[in-house]
């Protein structure tokens, strides 16, 4: 009987931390999520992009419980096994794991088929391999295999729902980068069904082509790799100003993710139609956030109303925050870093793909900072033998962590203003000359947006006083 009820009991005691824990490591918003039937023979369908954290962080999210599956060499040995099955992970093997291992996968698509004649939800990523890219790769055909296959064969009274879901990351490998998940629209493929029993070729060929371009929908696209830079540098400089202008809260990862996609399909029709105006934009974006990050300042640091609001007083005011701040913000430190630290050296040294990074980081650190918060109260307990202090203290090292991390930004944002009366007190030509740059580039966004020639800058800009 324990050995039935323990991998359950594991599963719902990971969901919730993993929970708690990835919405520490990225800043996190969904949308569509509440259109998820909750009682129909469900299959997800993301983009793959991030190793582990993409199947662990979408099937913590919805109230079902999603059965979802990783590469098939990974459940070598029986404690490999046994964690990765507590999990709800089931193996799923590929050509590159050999030929002979391809036979295994008949289990796997009858465990498929049971969840879904159960009116089950199961997870599977129709690229096959996880690259961080912001393109969709190209699909492979066993997805559309799988659930046209099922669906043919199935008892259930209900048709198999497909969910596509973009998964879009600011920047995948680190901590507090943002991460916004759109679930797109609930599809049915009844039509494709009736199609697969006519002809299974071509309707797995026209079916994976109406999974791609639904995909596709839910996350940005940059079609030529030799864009990617540009659109990064398009989207530092120009997103959240434009977000603002409209009334936008910069907060809204929904909004920011469309006027990206407005950004990707500027530069993708650059591409095609104006090759020459899309290489304008790179000479003058790329070379200016080169000089910014020789100088440690960041684009927003450089915007006409942050520019207004350097003063004597905001001076005053951002060395009081640091003066009151600081204390508690390395005593957050103290009691939360050492686990982080770890991991990221253990990532740092012992990654070598980028699309696992942030898998090691995000787990490790959670595993180290339980077992050093658990270490933290066991200290205080023997030493001190007092149960209210002990609980004053296991509320206050998850708070301080969580001061740190809200801190952090705040104070980076002061150390880059400061930098920047720095470099004006130092070479004021310079910063001059950085402020003008960005006026001119966001002309030329703004001009090609409303497709208009960009006009040339004609005024000085406004400087932030060093004294």
């Amino acid at each position: 009987m324990c050995g039935l009820t323990f991998p359950f009991v594991l599963y719902f005691i990971l969901r919730p931390l993993t929970n708690i824990f990835l919405r520490i490591f990225y800043r996190l918003q969904v949308k569509g999520l509440d259109s998820l039937p909750p009682d129909k023979p469900l299959v997800l369908l993301p983009n793959h992009v991030n190793a582990f954290i993409d199947p662990v962080i979408i099937a913590m999210l919805p109230k079902r419980k999603i059965r979802f599956f990783a590469r098939g060499d990974i459940f070598k040995g029986r404690l490999a096994k046994w964690a990765l099955e507590s999990m709800n992970i089931s193996p799923m093997y590929r050509i590159s794991e050999g030929y002979s291992d391809l036979k295994k996968n008949d289990k796997t698509f009858e465990e498929c088929r049971r969840l879904l004649s159960e009116n089950k939800a199961i997870l599977l990523f129709p690229e096959g391999i996880c690259v961080q890219s912001r393109r969709i790769e190209k699909l492979k055909k066993g997805t559309a295999r799988i659930i046209l296959g099922i669906e043919e064969t199935m008892l259930c009274k209900e048709d198999i729902t497909i969910v596509p879901v973009g998964l879009n990351y600011s920047s995948a490998p680190y901590f507090r980068s943002r991460l916004f998940i759109n679930f797109g629209t609930a599809l049915s493929i009844s039509d494709f069904k009736k199609r697969f029993t006519e002809d299974k070729v071509k309707a797995i060929n026209e079916f994976t082509l109406f999974l791609e371009n639904e995909m596709v929908k839910q996350i940005v696209v940059i079609r030529d790799p030799e864009n990617d830079e540009l659109y990064e540098g398009l989207a530092e400089i120009y997103v959240r100003q434009w977000m603002e202008e409209e009334g936008i809260k910069t907060k809204d990862q929904e909004a920011e993710h469309q006027k990206n996609k407005a950004l990707a399909s500027l530069i993708n029709g650059l591409q095609q139609t104006n090759p020459e105006e899309n290489e304008s934009l790179k000479e003058r974006i790329l070379p200016y956030l080169a000089t910014l990050k020789q100088h440690k300042l960041r684009d927003h640091l450089l915007r006409q109303d942050a520019l207004a609001r350097m003063n004597i007083k905001s001076i005053l005011n951002d060395f009081f925050i640091l003066w009151f701040g600081l204390p508690v913000y390395w005593t957050g430190l103290v009691l939360n870093l050492l686990p982080y630290h770890l991991a990221k050296k253990i990532a740092n040294e012992k990654v070598g793909k980028v699309e696992f990074y942030a898998s090691v980081y995000a787990n490790l650190g959670m595993i180290f900072w339980i077992v050093f918060y658990i270490l933290q109260l066991v200290f205080i307990t023997r030493i001190f033998h007092n149960w209210i202090l002990t609980t004053v203290w296991a509320i206050l090292v998850p708070a301080m962590g969580y001061y740190v991390i809200s801190f952090y930004p705040a104070m980076k944002k002061i150390f880059g203003r400061w930098r920047l009366l720095g470099l004006v007190k130092k070479n004021k030509a310079e910063a001059e000359r950085l402020i003008l740059e960005r006026e001119h580039i966001v002309r030329m966004i703004r001009s090609i947006l409303d497709n208009r020639q960009p006009v040339e800058n004609n005024h000085k800009a406004a400087m932030p006083s060093p004294d």
